[in-house]
């Protein structure tokens, strides 16, 4: 497929994913027009697809190449804990798996608005209990997600810590949403990001929240964060979620975590996920493989 611009990418996202994340929206219809729109995403070469259940969660398992790969990695996909499911982000785990030298498993976390808070949390937490389980102490394993899944990823890290878990061995957030019910006073840049708008993040942290309050809902910005791994963190500058990255990643520091956050210039919400398509996309895999290569033991 053709290679996209950025004005090109920005023009389409804008135009064409935007105006389905509107809270006005009926969840089903946002559903389906994400799994559609993903046909559309390119697999790389030698892909290879399938269906696994870790800790009873459905999941996909995402590997490419010929060679069994030498780490693990439980991925907790993005959409607000509302839409996104593992066949939406297939193109975007495969590409992620070919440059992580990575076994990917695509988490189908239970969703808003049927299934509030804990339940996304719930289902994180038993999949990397299992994976864990099953993985050798001396194969490496990740724990990443985007937007929404960036946030659980940081909570199932930070549970792991506090029990005596199995703790990851990097941590890859990006484009995170950390503080679901944050309020939102207005920042230009609310108007530079083609994908998400504050009403619909809104709508869909109200639905996701159940009774739960802020502080059990942010754990980035309320607990102690000494017990992280290595952790990346990645941003587009006209992100909406940018400030929230950027925040996290000074808190993170302050209890001396080891944080490599990148904000890429004129780039939006999840632009990562258009890495095949996108050059600027494919710079960011890359920069994500080259650190997660220099944290990981080998």
């Amino acid at each position: 497929m053709p290679e996209l611009s950025v004005p090109v990418a920005r023009a389409l996202v804008r135009h064409g994913l935007r105006p389905v994340l509107h809270p006005q929206v009926p969840v089903a219809v946002q559903r389906a027009w994400l799994e559609m729109n993903a046909q559309a995403q390119p697999l790389p070469p030698g892909s290879h697809v399938l269906r696994r259940s870790p800790g009873g969660v459905p999941a996909r398992r995402v590997s490419v190449g010929p060679r069994v790969p030498s780490r693990v990695m439980l991925y907790l996909h993005g959409g607000g804990y509302v839409v996104g499911s593992s066949r939406a982000y297939l193109s975007w785990t495969a590409h992620l798996a070919r440059a992580a030298h990575a076994t990917v498993y695509s988490l189908d976390y239970r969703r808003a608005p049927e299934h509030p808070y804990p339940a996304a949390l719930d289902d994180a937490r038993a999949a990397w209990c299992a994976l864990s389980a099953d993985t050798p102490a001396d194969t490496p394993m990740v724990l990443a997600g985007d937007s929404a899944g960036g946030g659980l990823a940081l909570s199932v890290a930070l549970e792991q810590a506090s029990s005596g878990g199995r703790r990851p061995d990097a941590l890859v957030l990006v484009s995170p949403w950390l503080d679901p019910l944050r309020a939102w006073p207005y920042e230009p840049i609310y108007h530079r990001d083609p994908v998400l708008r504050t009403a619909w993040l809104t709508r869909c942290a109200g639905r996701y929240a159940g009774g739960a309050d802020r502080e059990e809902l942010a754990p980035a910005c309320f607990a102690d964060l000494s017990g992280l791994p290595t952790t990346i963190v990645q941003n587009g500058t006209d992100d909406i979620l940018a400030p929230q990255g950027a925040a996290f990643a000074e808190r993170a520091r302050e209890f001396g975590v080891t944080v490599e956050h990148t904000e890429y210039p004129d780039l939006w919400h999840d632009f990562q996920v258009l890495a095949g398509r996108l050059p600027a996309a494919d710079e960011a895999l890359h920069d994500l493989a080259k650190s997660l290569d220099a944290a990981l033991p080998r």
